[in-house]
């Protein structure tokens, strides 16, 4: 059990020495990384449609089938989106917001939320007023610092309707994405899956913290393809497959 471990850890070493050294040459960073996230991201949905084959059709709750579909459906929603913006930036070297890759990391989130929703559901009743309390303290939290850094900039950055709205649903579907997956982890803390939730829910937050700084980033005029902020959301990635191998290891 302990070798995914090794082999996340050792990935993760390897993607931050990676785009340490290649900072000096961004031009292979625009190639590199391009097919890097889709190469990184299909990996995630290979695992969950791993895990989702145990579930679906041996499940004495279809709502927990149901569930794993909705899931992996998302995570493939996400890889899409990674593959329709490589295909931008290497095709055009760049790519419009919004974009058919924006649909499709927006429907990711959708999809997800929803499995989460329904994972909760089938478990409402071990899920205690404490529990609530500080799901929702700490998604009112998260909340707040996300509202200040990110949508109230996005709002007053004087871009486009479209592009506003586009860009204000990455930050609120995070915070939405953060409260369901933070819930089932509090569900599943002491539990056989409280690890693997833990990975998920790590993977959650990464992707929080690497929205944070994309946004940032953009509206201080700084980003570029293959610019380190990318690590969070490779890392994300990382944690997702751990997350779901446990998962489906434990069980």
């Amino acid at each position: 059990m302990q070798r995914p471990y090794v082999l996340g850890l050792g990935y993760s070493i390897l993607l931050a020495l990676i785009y340490a050294v290649g900072q000096q040459n961004l031009d292979f960073m625009l190639h590199f990384t391009n097919i890097l996230f889709p190469a990184t991201s299909g990996a995630v949905v290979l695992v969950a449609f791993w895990v989702m084959k145990r579930y679906v059709g041996n499940n004495p709750k279809p709502m927990f089938s149901r569930a794993w579909i909705f899931l992996s459906a998302g995570l493939a929603s996400w890889f899409l989106g990674d593959l329709t913006w490589g295909t931008y930036e290497l095709i055009t070297h760049s790519a419009p917001i919004p974009s058919l890759a924006d649909f499709f990391y927006i429907g990711g989130y959708i999809l997800i939320i929803l499995a989460s929703f329904l994972i909760l559901t089938l478990f409402e009743t071990v899920f205690s007023r404490k529990k609530f309390l500080l799901d929702l303290g700490t998604t009112v939290g998260v909340s707040g610092v996300v509202s200040g850094i990110l949508v109230v900039p996005i709002m007053h950055s004087g871009e486009n309707f479209l592009t506003t709205v586009f860009s204000a649903a990455y930050p609120i579907f995070d915070i939405g994405l953060f409260a369901v997956a933070f819930s089932i982890l509090l569900v599943f803390f002491e539990g056989t899956i409280g690890k693997a939730w833990m990975f998920i829910t790590a993977t959650v937050i990464l992707n929080i913290v690497a929205d944070l700084l994309f946004t940032f980033a953009e509206l201080q005029g700084f980003y570029y393809e293959g610019h380190p902020l990318e690590l969070f959301w490779l890392w994300g990635y990382v944690a997702a497959i751990l997350g779901l191998y446990i998962h489906r290891r434990e069980l």
